[in-house]
């Protein structure tokens, strides 16, 4: 990995682009995170986007792999795992024979696997990382997104707000992207723990 460097642009392709061309490499050789969007106003608004880039050999990618196979021995379950690499997003897919351990209670094995994996290397990466399992996520998605629309229909019906139990970041993620939808309502989560409370109610002007 080379040294990190920092590019500015009024666009996030644009910032892109220009790194690339300072280290003379492709774009999809390109590691980068965002860190900050500010805009400006000189008669008009003018968007700058900040970014810290740095160009890739791959290795960031086989030490999370690495690590990955030294934590399943180390818990010595039966299980396989690959890796899916989207340009948004890393996706480790687990799978095997002790799946359903990394699903017990609501999957905590899952997001605490998802958790470590982000705090080590999410930055390296320049990607946030997801972990699945046997389509679990996907499956509690949905399962969640459906719940939050009969949330949100409740609250319109009777006006009166309705707070949720603790969550973890995946679920209140689902939570607020569908509670969204509705330019009446609103979500707000409260707490300071890995769990919090999501409360969904009418907007004061709604």
């Amino acid at each position: 990995m080379s040294d990190k460097k920092e590019f500015v642009a009024n666009s996030l392709k644009d910032a892109i682009q220009k790194a690339a061309e300072d280290f003379g490499i492709e774009e999809d050789k390109l590691k980068y995170r965002i860190i900050t969007e500010k805009t400006k106003y000189f008669g008009h608004k003018q968007r700058e986007i900040f970014i810290e880039a740095w160009s890739s050999d791959g290795s960031e990618q086989k030490g999370l792999e690495d690590f990955v196979k030294l934590l399943i021995d180390e818990m010595k379950m039966d299980l396989q795992f690959e890796l899916e690499s989207k340009s948004e997003f890393l996706r480790v897919n687990f799978s095997g024979e002790d799946y359903k351990l990394m699903l017990y209670q609501n999957g905590n094995l899952l997001n605490a696997a998802q958790y470590l994996l982000n705090r080590l290397f999410a930055d390296e990466i320049g990607k946030k990382i997801y972990c699945e399992c046997e389509n679990y996520r996907k499956k509690k998605e949905a399962e969640l997104s459906t719940q939050a629309h009969r949330f949100a229909r409740q609250v319109r019906r009777n006006g009166k707000a309705i707070q949720l139990p603790e969550l973890n970041p995946f679920e209140r993620r689902i939570i607020h992207m569908t509670i969204n939808k509705y330019l009446d309502l609103e979500s707000k989560s409260d707490g300071d723990n890995f769990l919090k409370v999501i409360t969904i109610r009418k907007k004061l002007n709604g």
